[in-house]
């Protein structure tokens, strides 16, 4: 294959550095996610959600200012969250949006680009990708549904786990609860990390220059790099900002769905979702990703910004 070499010292790198990356947001997230389950109950959940569900979606979306989480810690809070009875639409909501609208990456992407440069992408990754979480979870709800998207049928298999949970004290089980999603999700996460590792290790750059001269070009392949490189969303903007002869509009597509849709991402969604949501989620999100940034120069002069 043209530009594609395989070095197995690279690969074992690149692996190793992906789950090094990662592993701790997934023991923070699968650790909330034993307290959700050991400290709140199911009507305490759903008590707090708002009853209109599209309000609901909103106000899931904005979730990450206030719990912080990247994509692969967000994972295990609301696989255990919907099962607690917190709408799915909601769920995929804080799920797609957290990782982008938190306070960590808005600092991390202003940084990356500087200056003015910088806020301008903070505000354009942070409302375009809130924008689309929104759209993408309202859109599975209207097709799938309540109750055709989690796997293992919903939101029974939480609660029994939760009668069945106090047995050795709350640290004890939270620390169990803790190293059953842990498990779950870890082992998808090692599986996706190695098949990114593969594509990251084996291509240069140089082989991926070509696609900077056109953005009909430039945005789906900085959107397919994105897939395939599975960088965390607090360190992907560097990686972004160092693509300097792309244009504006792919960098914006990089940095919106990479956190959403990667290809560790897509195997930890099989530990949640059902296959046909996870198709619909991915190619939702890919859809709105792909047509909101080739439209760019119809929509981003509007907020002063130039093309």
């Amino acid at each position: 294959m043209s530009g594609f070499s395989f070095d197995l010292s690279d690969f074992v790198f690149v692996w190793w550095g992906l789950l090094y990356e990662a592993i701790p947001f997934v023991a923070v997230g699968a650790l909330l996610s034993g307290a959700v389950e050991r400290c709140l109950s199911r009507e305490m959940v759903v008590r707090w959600f708002p009853r209109h569900r599209g309000l609901g979606i909103a106000a899931s979306a904005c979730l990450g200012l206030v719990f912080p989480m990247c994509e692969c810690g967000a994972v295990p809070i609301v696989r255990r969250l919907m099962r607690k009875g917190v709408p799915v639409s909601c769920g995929i909501a804080y799920l797609l949006a957290a990782p982008i609208v938190n306070p960590l990456v808005i600092a991390s992407t202003a940084v990356a680009f500087r200056g003015r440069e910088g806020w301008t992408m903070v505000g354009l990754r942070g409302g375009l990708g809130y924008l689309i979480a929104v759209l993408v979870a309202a859109a599975v709800w209207r097709l799938l549904g309540e109750g055709n998207v989690l796997r293992g049928g919903g939101d029974d298999h939480g609660e029994h786990a939760h009668d069945h949970a106090r047995r050795g004290g709350v640290l004890g089980d939270v620390l169990a609860v803790a190293a059953g999603d842990f498990v779950v999700i870890g082992g998808t996460l090692v599986l996706g990390a190695a098949a990114a590792a593969l594509i990251n290790s084996g291509f240069s750059r140089a082989a991926m220059a070509p696609l900077a001269d056109r953005a009909l070009v430039a945005v789906p392949g900085m959107m397919a790099l994105a897939v395939a490189l599975n960088l965390c969303s607090e360190a992907d903007a560097f990686v972004a900002a160092s693509f300097y002869a792309f244009p504006l509009t792919a960098k914006l597509a990089f940095l919106v769905l990479g956190p959403m849709v990667d290809l560790k991402l897509l195997l930890m969604y099989a530990a949640v979702f059902r296959p046909k949501a996870i198709a619909a989620i991915a190619g939702l999100a890919a859809a709105l990703v792909l047509a909101a940034c080739l439209a760019g120069p119809l929509w981003l002069p509007l907020f002063g910004v130039a093309i």
